[in-house]
């Protein structure tokens, strides 16, 4: 007997990341704080560090560390967001905690 070859729903188009986020996930703390750095060296003023689930205690330590090494007083955290966002389909949905921080270079 033939299977019926099986298809599955496309899934949703993601919605595109902007230029001036970063995205927080399992890299080492230090690699990020370098895309941080390249970011400002572009001249860029304000950027927004974006992590959710496990990643958010990273996201934190990530602009810590920005801003008392490499900064040192020159950078302010101008908003902080936090949400929650709903993960999966159908019955299979679990919610996430998320977090966007907004720093400034004032120098």
């Amino acid at each position: 007997m033939a299977e019926k070859p099986t298809t599955t729903a496309p899934l949703p188009p993601r919605e595109p990341i902007p230029p001036d986020t970063i995205l927080i996930g399992k890299k080492p703390v230090m690699a990020y704080a370098t895309a941080i750095m390249m970011h400002y060296q572009s001249g860029a003023k304000i950027l927004t560090i974006r992590a959710r689930g496990r990643a958010i205690s990273r996201a934190v330590d990530v602009v810590e560390v920005v801003r008392r090494r490499f900064f040192a007083g020159k950078m302010r955290v101008n908003e902080v967001t936090i949400g929650t966002q709903a993960i999966g389909e159908g019955g299979d949905t679990r919610n996430v905690s998320t977090i966007d921080i907004k720093i400034e270079r004032t120098e």
